[in-house]
């Protein structure tokens, strides 16, 4: 029977009774504010709704197959029993905060929502009235709790969450993902309920607290374990032999008796494509990652498919930021990063998981030297190399056997279905060959048509001759399962089948949805029921809200059908499509992203369906959703000289340096610089090389830098732009500041004044004139450098440069603290600090110096502990962008203070 709440939402319910739910509330603060107007009020309730909706999709869970009411200004969900709350737990508040701050960022004050969010598990009944429960009573007195509404009123984020006691011992505290040691305990006496609940703020957490009964978990410094699996199969089947194998391997709990330290333990499983490897693998994480209290790691190495294998510092700085370790002060270097990741892992129990590896040499660079840590790596090829060099645990997959295959037909169309057709199951299993994935094709198509029987699906495979030929004689697996594929794909109608031939172009691992509407030149709305239909036929795999991703079997396979059925010029329009639409939106996020910073001169085409990006926020989220896809079009576009996107896409991809690392945008802008030298266009060279030469100087390589310089500066002999000249210019007295070369640094910078003026929104002529303050400081001409200084703070604030506004107020605290004014200069810095909480895209840059500064004026004032605590934290945050030189000085600086024990005004320089 059908069951509406007070909105109408219809949730499906089986008669009367009750069921085990986990209970989930959510309040939105302040939703009578008398400053909400109706259409706020509306505005407000649509994006809860649309938020829930997100969150719940990352959890792999239908916000329509929920049962739910709405309460106005609130709403209570009733999430299935099957669902894993554990997983819920640890993927659905984080989305939360994504989503409600892509939400904020899009709208006017009143239009934004921050959020209460209670969690209760326990019995639901159900009527014809809707649902009651005590255990839902005690869900939202716990919303209503005065600690958790004070817990948000004095939060800066946008969710406070908790949970009842019970659910807390039950499943937060066992759950590493959820960070339990951040969570606090709290009594709660609302109304008629007396009882305990533990409050979290998901995106400014509470420092770990040790001692209390949820420590012991989180990692040192950021309180989250990481925890990367992605779902498993659900109805996964046989392998027992495999399984056992790999439970044998797994290393001893440090002090099990008679147990010794050993090496890491290497696993390589290997075998034919579609023979479930990745299946068998993440089956088996899943089940033991428990005996990993340290973590669990997970990447696709991409090693056979179609586009670029992962190189191991993509896959090595994958590692390291979900370790906790800032963009920023990852290395460069591949062997300093695998050095920095064995760091990591000494003395702590992880568990890798290494799936489509293409060689040995791939994967070499990402193995852990930690005795208690295990590898597990899968591939087509047996990489021997890893058996005899590293002692890896060779594991190979063969077919599955006729009981397996058996196994998991009926797991997949019931094994009533599969008893009444035994005979019919068993000519599937021999059609599709044992090989797993053609089982699950196969047996899905059965069970999706209940009035269809097994024998009519088996009499439609036998009829397709030069299919069944490869499918029933070779004994090429990766042959067999093209047969399979056809079938499924000679199924589909005219327009499902022609996305599902352009999705086989898409050159990177997964794809949007707006990016599979781009393939098919066709708005998102009327992409979206093809992509779920092919979804549905197991020709695409959805892998969170919005986002898909084919085998690397099916993409070949649909890739070959692009070939046979679209002409060479179809394909050439279609990948253009599909550029164009990454260059535009890429060039959009990173204009919303950067407003102030300069723009490089190129002609981007508006593709038929623009994807819309309102905010800093939202574009800083889809630039990190499509990382890797962006760097996968930037080669495809480069590697065919479309030289049209290369650019654009190159210059687009600075936010790299935050979300990647700075090698990761030097690789992007070789390739655009390639295409500007290609396409000889000297004001897109010139200006690409100028970046480029900024990203090299962060990284201390200042040889490279003056020679990018001299390169631009030969270009700019046939150009007449002030603003490259001005950026030329400053990047040289840079480099010259950073080696203390005060004068000279001045001569290049007072080149470079008159000429920023009235450029673009007066940026440039800001950094320029905060170059020459700190020159002149440097010199010892306060008077002067505060002269500068303001200057720079007043046209930071005019072109609504944030960053550069903090950085700006930084230099006068500088200035000041050198003219023996230390109470003006914390007053300043403690403004800059304020402004870069704001700014969370370079939060680092922005806090770094004026605690350095703040550090150097509590010296001053007498309050060495003070000060030492200050340079501590700005020592960290150095390191954290990348630079350790600067954290060296700090430290040493601290450690000096240390020994002396006394005042000196050696500390005092600017």
């Amino acid at each position: 029977m059908s069951v509406s709440g007070p909105t109408g939402k219809v949730a499906m319910v089986a008669g009367r009774g009750s069921r085990h739910h986990l209970i989930v509330v959510a309040d939105v603060e302040g939703f009578g504010d008398p400053r909400r107007t109706g259409p706020h009020q509306q505005a407000v309730r649509d994006g809860l709704y649309e938020v829930m909706a997100a969150a719940f999709a990352a959890a792999g869970l239908v916000w329509e197959n929920c049962y739910r009411e709405d309460r106005g200004d609130a709403v209570f969900v009733l999430v299935p029993p099957e669902t894993d709350k554990a997983a819920f737990v640890e993927t659905v508040f984080p989305a939360l905060v994504t989503r409600l701050r892509v939400h904020n960022d899009s709208h006017p004050e009143m239009q934004r929502i921050r959020l209460r969010i209670a969690l209760h598990a326990g019995e639901v009944g159900y009527d014809e009235h809707g649902v009651t429960s005590s255990s839902l009573t005690l869900a939202f007195r716990l919303c209503d709790a005065p600690p958790l509404r004070t817990a948000l009123d004095t939060s800066p984020g946008v969710l406070a969450v908790i949970a009842s006691d019970r659910l807390f011992d039950d499943v937060v505290r066992h759950t590493p993902a959820a960070a339990p040691e951040t969570w606090r305990p709290v009594t709660v006496a609302v109304k008629e309920a007396a009882t305990a609940g533990w409050i979290a703020l998901p995106d400014h957490p509470y420092p770990p607290e040790p001692g209390s009964r949820a420590s012991g978990i989180g990692r040192p410094g950021t309180g989250v374990i990481p925890r990367q699996l992605p779902a498993a199969v659900r109805d996964f089947t046989g392998r027992a032999e495999h399984l056992t194998a790999l439970d044998a391997l797994i290393p001893p709990d440090p002090g099990t008796p008679g147990e010794r330290a050993q090496s890491v333990v290497i696993t390589a499983v290997d075998g034919t494509g579609g023979i479930g490897k990745t299946s068998l693998a993440l089956h088996w994480a899943h089940r033991v990652q428990d005996r990993f209290p340290d973590g669990t790691l997970h990447v696709n190495l991409r090693g056979y498919g179609s586009g670029e294998p992962a190189t191991p510092g993509e896959a090595l700085g994958g590692f390291l930021r979900a370790l906790g370790v800032a963009a920023r002060a990852i290395p460069a270097d591949v062997e300093a990063q695998a050095a920095s990741l064995r760091s990591l892992l000494a003395g702590k129990r992880v568990l890798m998981l290494l799936d489509n590896a293409h060689s040995a040499e791939q994967v070499r660079p990402l193995l852990p030297a930690s005795p208690g840590c295990m590898v597990v790596v899968t591939s087509r090829d047996c990489l021997t190399g890893l058996v005899v060099t590293d002692a890896a645990h060779r594991l190979t997959l063969d077919l599955l056997t006729s009981s397996e295959a058996l196994d998991l037909v009926a797991g997949i169309i019931g094994p009533r279905r599969a008893d009444d057709e035994a005979e019919a199951v068993g000519e599937l299993v021999k059609w599709c060959a044992r090989l797993p994935l053609a089982l699950r094709i196969a047996a899905s198509r059965v069970a999706v048509h209940p009035h269809r029987a097994v024998a009519d699906v088996v009499a439609e495979l036998a009829d397709d001759r030069t299919r069944l030929d490869a499918l029933s004689e070779s004994s090429d697996e990766p042959a067999a399962i093209r047969a399979v594929f056809a079938w499924s794909y000679r199924r589909l109608p005219a327009e499902q089948a022609r996305l599902f031939r352009r999705l086989g172009l898409h050159p990177g691992p997964d794809l949007s949805l707006p990016a599979a509407a781009a393939l098919a030149e066709l708005p998102p709305a009327h992409a979206r029921p093809l992509m779920t239909a092919l979804a549905e036929a197991h020709l695409v795999e959805p892998i969170s809200a919005g986002r898909y991703r084919l085998h690397d079997l099916l993409r070949a396979y649909a890739a070959e059908q692009a070939g046979r059925f679209d002409t060479a010029e179809e394909r050439l329009r279609t990948l253009n499509a599909l550029l164009t639409w990454y260059s535009h939106t890429a060039r959009t996020a990173d204009h919303r992203l950067h407003p102030a910073f300069m723009k490089i001169p190129a002609v981007v085409t508006e593709p038929a369906h623009p994807h819309p990006i309102t905010g800093r926020g939202e574009a800083w989220a889809w630039l990190i959703a499509e990382r890797i896809n962006l760097q996968a079009a930037l080669q495809h576009a480069a590697d065919h000289q479309l030289n049209q996107h290369t650019i654009p896409l190159a210059h687009a991809c600075r936010f790299l340096l935050s979300a990647g690392s700075p090698q990761e945008q030097i690789d992007a802008l070789n390739l655009g610089i390639n295409a500007a030298r290609q396409s000889g266009t000297r004001t897109q060279e010139a200006t690409l090389v100028l970046t480029r030469a900024e990203a090299v100087y962060r990284l201390g390589r200042l040889d490279h830098a003056k020679a990018d310089l001299d390169r631009a500066d030969t270009l700019l002999e046939h150009l007449d732009d002030d603003t490259l000249t001005v950026y030329s210019l400053n990047s040289r007295g840079l480099i010259l500041l950073h080696q203390n070369r005060f004068e000279d640094a001045e001569r290049y910078l007072l080149s470079a004044l008159p000429l920023s003026r009235g450029i673009d929104t007066g940026r440039w002529e800001a950094v320029v004139e905060g170059n020459l303050s700190a020159a002149r400081c440097g010199l010892g001409d306060h008077q002067c450098a505060l002269v500068h200084g303001e200057r720079s703070l007043r046209l930071r604030r005019k072109a609504g440069d944030l960053t550069g506004e903090a950085g700006a107020l930084t230099q006068i605290a500088r200035i000041w603290q050198g003219m023996r004014a230390p109470y003006r200069a914390i007053a300043l810095c403690l403004d800059a600090i304020a402004i870069g909480r704001r700014t969370p895209l370079n939060r680092d840059d922005t806090l770094a110096e004026p605690l350095e500064v703040i550090g150097i004026c509590q010296y001053r004032l007498g309050n060495t502990d003070e000060a030492l605590t200050y340079w501590q934290e700005a020592a960290n945050l150095y390191d954290n962008i990348g630079l350790p030189r600067k954290a060296a000085d700090v430290r040493r600086r601290a450690t000096q203070l240390k020994k002396e024990g006394r005042r000196r005004d050696a500390f005092g320089e600017a």
